[in-house]
């Protein structure tokens, strides 16, 4: 029955993409709708380069593509259909954590590096919180889904790098207000603009909203702000600056049996929770003809408080400051650019940990103070072999030390350090426009000091990776670009959580890997049609793991679907508005590592029309988005045993309706 329902969605879809491509072809005009792989300039890597340059199947996500997308809640949802990334949706019930998996690695909190106009997001320990992430004004978002060397132990998944958008206008400004189900409200406003010496950006958000389960809630507030001042042709000084603040309420998760009586129930007390989070980065660029300096400084303060049958406390703050230069130089004939950078971090959390009695807190039961101090050091280099073959290379060293005091238990006080060194190597070569090939060589670590601090263990050896891939790319024709990958990536010392709780501590699981495909098709035409699909097929098993006397070798890594699929298709009319019809499928998994407990595969469909009136003063655009139309009863992410489950549900029917006035 599984097989038939994704075999039926498949063939209803592939019929609305031939569609598009028998309308695209004979509807294309000079002006070109869709980018060539030569023509956007990607920075995610830390220097700036073509995507027919990289050697790794990079995405970009446009800002023709966002307008395309029905409307999102957070950034989460712009990244569910990009090829090769898993992003589960709610897997703890709200938005407020964001949970990870790329090419088959763990599906993570802690794995994965978010940057906004390449300025770290995560907190201090590495967790990402998605709500924190601008959304309202993106130029385009860019995603590398191998380890990456340019950043070290946070990057061990990836990275996502958002950019915002520069108005060549002196000011334009865009507030919105939506409204939809579960109570849900949005407030946005962007204020944006720019002259010849100066560029501002402010993107500030207020939401609340009821969860899909019962007694749940989540109410997060955040702006974002980025100013920059050109001092000359060659100098340019950048601030940015981020606070988010959200209050909210996790449900408590379902067994099988609760499941299939209400997904919508929360058995037992909600865990409360409450987040401050606050930011500021300094950035210098001085020019010197071709080359670059960057000089980077970063701060973060952040706390956090939850319930989860004890309360906790995190304080944490964390200085960053680093220095890159570019040199571009000729050698030869051939073209050669070298990226020289060097980072020093400084972190600390204090966890602590409370017995509760009727909603007070009592007897202090933990209280550590965990400092880690780091630094690394890297080169990457870009060599411009002929116009169409292009060698990268390059490593990066990294050395940690971490000091942990128990103030409660002496048990508690450990000290650990390392470094390692992680290399890369990878070569692309540009027969023409239609056909772009790639291979790359990635490797990476994870320190201890990315773990949260209730789940802390000094017998936590670091995670390394080493991955591979090989792959091409191409835009044929005018409305049509496409991309396919073959993927390899083997863990030594993966991290697995030993159980569910949250104080139960991360342990390394030996080896694991994670192999499989990733393809992408993407057409449009200045006819208004447009449609893509991706697909991901991804195998990520143990290879030596034994824990408690059972080996786990051959089997497959929990939470971690089989197969992906994403599929988009839509209309565009200049006088009736824009419709996009979209559908995601994610495929059977595991829900723990015995592989006693599996999730079904299932289909979520959305819809969303909306209308921009230009001529109007100032424009303005309505719209009504809906998710999970057919109102799909599925688990997204779960653990336990049979008997013992504890599932988290995907959310229900979700129909959002607002309206953005664009000065």
């Amino acid at each position: 029955m599984e097989r038939e329902k994704l075999s039926n969605a498949l063939i209803i879809w592939i019929i609305v993409v031939l569609l598009v491509f028998v309308c695209s072809g004979s509807a294309v005009s000079k002006e070109e709708t869709v980018y060539k792989i030569g023509e956007i300039i990607v920075s995610a890597a830390k220097v700036k380069t073509s995507i027919e340059k990289t050697p790794t199947n990079i995405d970009v996500i446009t800002r023709e593509d966002i307008d395309k997308m029905p409307y999102v809640t957070n950034i989460n949802e712009l990244l569910r259909q990009v090829p090769g990334l898993y992003v589960p949706q709610y897997q703890s019930g709200v938005a407020n954590d964001g949970v990870y998996s790329a090419r088959g690695s763990e599906p993570s909190t802690q794995s994965l590096r978010f940057l906004v106009n390449g300025i770290e997001f995560n907190k201090g320990n590495g967790y990402t919180v998605p709500t924190r992430i601008p959304i309202n004004d993106i130029e385009r978002i860019e995603i590398i889904k191998t380890a990456s060397a340019e950043y070290g132990d946070q990057a061990i998944g990836g990275l996502i790098n958002v950019v915002t958008r520069i108005s060549p206008k002196a000011l334009e400004a865009k507030v919105g207000l939506s409204y939809g189900s579960f109570d849900y409200t949005n407030y946005v406003g962007v204020i944006n603009g720019s002259n010849d010496h100066l560029e501002y950006f402010v993107d500030f958000s207020l939401s609340q909203s009821d969860g899909y389960q019962d007694y749940v809630y989540y109410d997060p507030a955040n702006v974002y702000t980025r100013l920059a001042y050109d001092f000359n042709d060659t100098t340019q000084l950048e601030f940015h600056g981020s606070h988010m603040d959200s209050k909210g309420a996790w449900p408590k998760k379902l067994t099988q049996a609760q499941f299939d009586e209400d997904p919508s129930q929360n058995p037992g007390q909600s865990n409360a929770f409450e987040n401050d989070y606050n930011l500021a980065a300094l950035v210098l660029k001085k020019q010197f003809g071709d080359d670059e300096l960057q000089i980077k400084l970063t701060g973060k303060d952040e706390w956090v408080t939850m319930n989860f049958g004890a309360d906790f406390e995190f304080d944490e703050w964390e200085i960053f400051p680093a220095i890159t230069y570019s040199l571009k130089h000729k050698m030869a004939d051939m073209s050669n650019m070298i990226l020289f950078g060097g980072e020093f971090r400084k972190h600390e959390i204090r966890t602590e940990m409370y017995t509760v009695l009727s909603g007070v807190r009592q007897t202090k039961i933990k209280d550590t103070l965990r400092e880690d101090t780091s630094f690394a050091a890297y080169v990457i280099d870009e060599l411009s072999v002929t116009d169409a073959l292009t060698i990268s290379f390059g490593a990066r060293f990294d050395s940690y030390e971490q000091d942990q005091t128990g103030r409660v238990n002496s048990a508690n006080t450990v000290s650990q350090s390392n470094e390692a060194i992680s290399p890369k190597l990878g070569a692309t070569y540009t027969f023409n426009k239609a056909l772009n090939i790639f291979a790359g060589f990635n490797s990476g670590f994870k320190s201890p000091a990315r773990v949260p601090g209730a789940s802390y263990s000094s017998d936590l050896d670091p995670e390394e990776v080493n991955s591979y891939e090989a792959g091409f790319r191409g835009s044929p024709t005018p409305w049509l670009n496409y991309s396919a990958a073959l993927f390899l990536s083997q863990y030594k010392n993966k991290w697995v959580k030993s159980g569910s709780n949250a104080t139960d501590p991360y342990i390394n699981s030996g080896e694991t890997e994670a192999k499989g495909i990733e393809l992408s098709l993407n057409l449009s035409s200045d006819s208004g049609l447009y449609s893509s699909v991706c697909y991901t097929y991804q195998e990520s098993k143990y290879k030596d793991f034994t824990q408690g006397g059972v080996n786990y070798d051959d089997n497959w890594l929990a939470n971690i679907p089989e197969q992906l699929i994403g599929l988009t298709a839509g209309y565009n009319h200049p006088v009736f508005g824009q419709i996009t019809l979209m559908a995601d499928y994610v495929g059977d998994r595991y829900f723990n590592q015995d592989n006693t407990l599996q999730g079904n595969d299932y289909w979520v469909f959305g819809a969303n029309y909306k209308k921009t009136f230009k001529q109007w003063n100032p424009a303005v655009t309505f719209f009504i988005d809906a998710k999970n139309l057919a109102d799909e009863e599925a688990v997204v992410y779960g653990s336990g045993s049979q008997g013992s489950e504890s599932l988290a549900p995907i959310y229900g029917r979700c129909i959002i309706a607002g309206v953005e006035l664009l000065f």
